[in-house]
């Protein structure tokens, strides 16, 4: 699994998953199908010092989206968050928080990260709690989205939890590329 720099040449891909059906039901937000707003998008997260965003490459192919934003570098905590844009790899999500947290614990030195999912998204929460995150709590009602009001599940897992259950996931280092 590589992890690559967004550059302006794969925005039109993000943007077309970034609005498919199968995308933004999870998301927090909607977002208009605009290649401008996509280059501005570009411009903010390029200057973010507190967060890093990438696509995720496998077997030659751009599968996904995966970031760590909002960190807190005093309190060394952060959030992750992605999505798989190619359905041919969905079952790749699987292993996702592998890679994740083994870079964040040990590449970026961080101690927590959290994760938010939305309570329709059944399978990112079992993604979570089957690779050993906590569950700490729900927002209740926290989002609307299309006049409807969401629960948001939130999960996270400590880099000391995570010497003790990610022993067999060692080997899901990504290799980033900038």
């Amino acid at each position: 699994m590589k992890w690559i720099t967004i550059e302006e040449e794969h925005l039109q891909q993000i943007l077309d998953w970034r609005t498919s059906e199968e995308i933004t039901r999870f998301m927090y937000t909607d977002i208009e199908y605009s290649l401008e707003n996509q280059k501005k998008w570009l411009n903010t997260i390029r200057a973010d010092q507190n967060g890093y965003y990438w696509l995720m490459e496998y077997r030659g192919d751009i599968i996904g989206y995966i970031s760590i934003t909002e960190i807190d570098w005093k309190h060394k905590r952060g959030a992750w968050n992605f999505y798989i844009g190619n359905m041919k790899y969905a079952m790749l999500a699987g292993f996702l928080g592998a890679y994740m947290y083994n870079y964040a614990f040990t590449e970026l030195g961080l101690e927590k990260l959290i994760g938010e999912v939305m309570g329709s998204n059944e399978g990112v929460q079992k993604l979570h709690l089957k690779q050993g995150a906590s569950k700490v709590g729900v927002y209740e009602r926290h989002i609307c989205k299309n006049g409807e009001w969401h629960d948001v599940h939130v999960f996270e897992m400590t880099k000391a939890r995570w010497q003790r259950v990610g022993n067999k996931f060692k080997k899901y280092i990504p290799e980033v590329r900038s």
